[in-house]
């Protein structure tokens, strides 16, 4: 079973500002107890929504994801995201 992307996300951010630099799916799998495999769906759609970025070195999580978290927004909740390009 896949974790929830909320999990990833905040496993992503708080390894990122543990280490502060790109965090690889095997360190977000191992902190969760899951394979790699089980991540790619969660990872790619963070992703999709500009929530992490990927790197040749793993994941950073974006500006957008650090103000989703310090909201207390769990991803899973009712939310409306507007993207606009500049």
């Amino acid at each position: 079973m896949s974790p929830s992307p909320h999990s990833v996300l905040v496993a992503v951010v708080d390894r990122y500002e543990e280490a502060g630099e790109p965090v690889t799916a095997a360190a977000v799998a191992e902190s969760r107890n899951v394979s790699e495999e089980a991540l790619s769906e969660p990872l790619e759609s963070l992703c999709e929504f500009e929530l992490l970025e990927p790197t040749e070195r793993g994941y950073r999580p974006t500006v957008t994801a650090r103000e989703l978290l310090a909201l207390d927004v769990e991803l899973d909740d009712a939310l409306v995201l507007d993207l606009v390009e500049e």
